[in-house]
């Protein structure tokens, strides 16, 4: 039986793409969607093998679907394809727990290998993120290291600064003392190199991170 495969992106062009590529190489994809929303819930519906998930989605972030995928779902391969290529973005997804990152500027042979490798149970990342991927292991081992990398909870608190929220509204959502919220608000300034919050909210939407 043919592994099944969901495409969460809200280009036509791509799923029309990764139908053909996919299909013609005896797999079979059984759902689309063009929203993280319409997303989540086809995958749960589904339980595909596999899910392709784009970075930028129109009402959230890829890393926020992987995240809510990855929480209920620890059996389901995920794997962003984006034609993004930031190092922040890559930490981000590293760790909701992906089998795979991949570029859409990969040929289709190259692309159909990745994606049959994450399916026999292996992790696979485009060579040309493969060093971010290294720094961001080693940041995990050396605190110190990784000074510069944004974590789920700076995402999350990016992406509740996105929505207008204050500092003591993230902390009620949160669990966290208002000046908590503070501090780490004024440490992702620091991480992302802004001054305010709209400059982060700008700079975060620039690096797909939300």
């Amino acid at each position: 039986m043919a592994e099944r495969i969901v495409v969460v992106d809200d280009h036509e062009l791509v799923q029309i793409g990764l139908h053909t590529l996919l299909t013609d190489h005896g797999l079979d994809v059984v759902g689309y969607a063009g929203t993280g929303s319409e997303g989540l819930a086809l995958i749960q519906s589904l339980q595909p093998d596999l899910a392709l998930i784009d970075v930028r989605l129109p009402d959230m972030s890829g890393i926020q679907l992987c995240q809510s995928v990855r929480e209920a779902n620890t059996h389901i391969r995920l794997a962003i394809l984006t034609a993004l290529m930031d190092k922040y973005v890559v930490h981000a997804c590293l760790q909701t727990g992906i089998q795979g990152y991949l570029l859409k500027n990969m040929p289709g042979d190259e692309l159909f290998r990745a994606i049959r490798n994450i399916l026999d149970g292996k992790s696979v990342l485009d060579p040309a993120v493969t060093e971010y991927a290294l720094r961001w292991i080693e940041s995990r081992k050396d605190s110190e290291s990784g000074k510069d990398a944004l974590d789920l909870r700076d995402v999350e608190i990016l992406r509740l600064m996105a929505q207008g929220r204050t500092n003591q509204d993230i902390g009620k959502q949160l669990h966290l003392s208002e000046n908590t919220v503070k501090v780490i608000v004024n440490e992702i300034y620091r991480r992302l190199g802004v001054r305010s919050r709209v400059e982060a909210v700008m700079e975060a939407n620039r690096r797909g991170l939300l």
